[in-house]
């Protein structure tokens, strides 16, 4: 069976079906290909939007080195740099920053200082010909830490055996034990411990003597105001009025003393808590007419932590991933060994120094360095030859018997009279001076630098060591500059002091004044274990006995002392104490009064930015 192919003609309402396909056909191509452009418009504009976000991004990354930056340089005492660039991968951006207006300052309630700057950051970068410029403005907060009396990061012992007046702000970050062999004299408006108030010592027993702690008034140091002080009981002067306590009228106090046993605490012989009773009994003086507030305020109180600064570190070199500098075993010194490649870096006080002095390990020698490290000045002569012909320096040694042993009771050190380089013109022109030695050895081993003939300085002073200071007379009493020593352990001979003591003998000191700050470190107290307290943070060697040591500036705790280590002890051949004449200096109040590289709590906050 055959099969035939059949045909046959269109008829008119296929034709038109058929016109209308093709149309159809020709719209959805002209859709596609529109389709396909704004695909690729939308690509090119996504490619556009990309562009922009990484330069966005890029210049908002440049704003925050930026911020960093000023952060950084102004906690430094450096001027920001006014213009800088941020590398990343081949991408450089680049900012500027201009300082806005002139410094403000903030007085807080309780009289610290904060010095305000505004800065402007432009930062702008390009991505694939796309520009983006990010402006911001910061301000930078900086409070420095000398505007303390006492600062102590952790617990704070005032245990005096002779009478001492102490005066300016005392803060401790823990708490506070208070005490005295005779009368203790708080002169201040502010004694604060984020912690408690203990009439005990932390070592183990009551605290003894009296405390007189003076009524808030708004200006202490104003002559013209009341000087009212009411006494901090201790548990037998306590007692003396028929109240039993734990240890007096401190934090441990916490129940009150209802004299008539009447269920109030508003009688005449009735004591409040002591967390409610401190704040009338150190308030304002009856009819006081200057302002309201309390001298005595604990943690209880919902006090709030004094941010301590970042410290420096005073060691020659210290370890870091990304160090300059490695420990050459053949030399028995650190040498460069290029930007990134060591295993250590210069502490900052090193680094920063106008003047440093490094003392061999076999301390029969030592080398000087002037700005930057260098070896020679301008005119191309070497601070070795120039210290040398000065004769400011020589290596010597200080007999310390709370370091030493009787069989070797001499600590070495280099001793700079401070006289003779001034005149010799090698006053560290950015005013820090730094000292270390190698070989630094812990106890009996340690290590430190003495200064001498320091009545007149040449200059603001800042003094910093890796090992322990020995400051030697009257220091910076001619002519006052501002001045600070930091270091392992602070320690101060009087104008009598001639090197001469031996074992078994105590030399008598005659009344010596320092003007400076402190830094130093010492050793936390434990039970048995006295650490010396505030009165001793400033270490003596003498028969001070009836002598007065007289301190004007600021004493800072904030570590524990890593080469001088040896104990506390009282008497026999260590030193007896002087009657202690200590203030803060309100020079300190204003901040360009403050010594070169004190400390600061910078912060960097954005105000606005676009």
């Amino acid at each position: 069976m055959k099969m035939y192919r059949t045909s046959r003609r269109a008829t008119g309402c296929e034709g038109v079906a058929v016109v209308y396909a093709i149309f159809g056909a020709m719209v959805a191509a002209g859709m596609v290909s529109m389709m396909f452009a704004n695909a690729s418009n939308a690509v090119q504009q996504v490619d556009l939007r990309k562009d922009k976000v990484k330069a966005r991004f890029l210049a908002e990354g440049a704003a925050d080195v930026a911020s960093t930056t000023v952060a950084d340089a102004v906690a430094n005492w450096n001027n920001p740099p006014e213009l800088g660039t941020m590398l990343v991968g081949d991408e450089e951006v680049t900012y500027s920053i201009t300082k806005v207006g002139e410094t403000r300052s903030r007085v807080g309630p309780e009289g610290i200082q904060t010095l305000i700057d505004a800065y402007e950051i432009t930062a702008t970068a390009n991505q694939d010909g796309r520009q983006c410029v990010v402006n911001r403005l910061v301000a930078t907060e900086t409070t420095p830490i000398f505007q303390f009396a006492v600062l102590y990061n952790s617990d704070l012992e005032i245990l005096p055996g002779p009478s001492m007046t102490l005066g300016g702000r005392v803060h401790a970050n823990g708490d506070m034990y208070l005490g005295c062999g005779n009368t203790l004299t708080m002169d201040t408006n502010y004694v604060h411990a984020l912690g408690k108030v203990y009439r005990t010592r932390k070592d183990g027993g009551l605290a003894g003597g009296t405390v007189n702690i003076r009524e808030w008034v708004a200006n202490p140091y104003d002559s013209s105001e009341p000087a009212n002080f009411n006494a901090m009981l201790s548990q037998s002067q306590f007692s003396s009025l028929g109240v039993d306590s734990e240890s007096g009228y401190d934090s441990s106090f916490t129940e009150g003393y209802d004299a008539d046993g009447d269920g109030f605490l508003d009688g005449p012989n009735d004591w409040l808590p002591f967390a409610a009773g401190a704040l009338e009994r150190w308030d304002e003086p009856s009819g006081y007419l200057g302002g309201s507030g309390h001298t005595v305020l604990t943690g209880e109180h919902d006090l709030q932590e004094a941010s301590t600064p970042n410290i420096g570190s005073i060691a020659m070199y210290e370890e870091s991933e990304e160090g300059s500098y490695v420990f050459d075993e053949g030399t028995g010194e650190y040498v460069f060994a290029g930007a990134g490649m060591g295993t250590h870096e210069m502490g900052y006080f090193h680094e920063n120094a106008g003047l440093s002095i490094i003392v061999n390990e076999a301390g029969t020698d030592f080398e000087v360095f002037g700005p930057n490290g260098a070896l020679t000045n301008s005119e191309g002569t070497s601070y070795h030859q120039l210290v040398a012909a000065s004769g400011a320096l020589n290596l010597n040694s200080v007999p310390d018997m709370r370091q030493s042993e009787s069989s070797n009771n001499h600590t070495p050190v280099v001793a700079i009279n401070m006289a003779l380089l001034g005149q010799a013109e090698l006053f560290p022109e950015n005013g820090l001076l730094y000292t270390a030695h190698y070989g630094m050895g812990e106890g009996t081993e340690a290590k430190g630098v003495m200064i001498t003939n320091g009545s007149e300085l040449t200059g603001p002073l800042t003094v910093a060591c890796e090992g322990s200071i020995y400051v030697q007379g009257d220091y910076n009493i001619v002519n006052k500059q501002a001045a600070s020593v930091i270091g392992d352990a602070v320690n101060l001979l009087s104008n009598a002091w001639d090197g001469s003591k031996t074992p078994g003998s105590l030399p008598t000191a005659t009344e010596t004044s320092y003007n400076c700050a402190f830094i130093t470190g010492n050793y936390e107290s434990e039970s048995g274990r006295y650490n010396g307290g505030l009165e001793n943070l400033p270490r003596f060697h003498e028969k001070w006995s009836n002598v007065n040591c007289n301190i004007s500036g600021s004493f800072v705790n904030t570590w524990d002392s890593e080469y001088a280590t040896g104990d506390w002890q009282y008497g026999s051949d260590r030193y007896e104490a002087p009657c202690r004449n200590w203030s803060y200096d309100t020079d300190f109040n204003q901040v360009g009064n403050l010594p070169p590289f004190t400390p600061m709590v910078v912060n960097s906050r954005q105000v606005v930015s676009w």
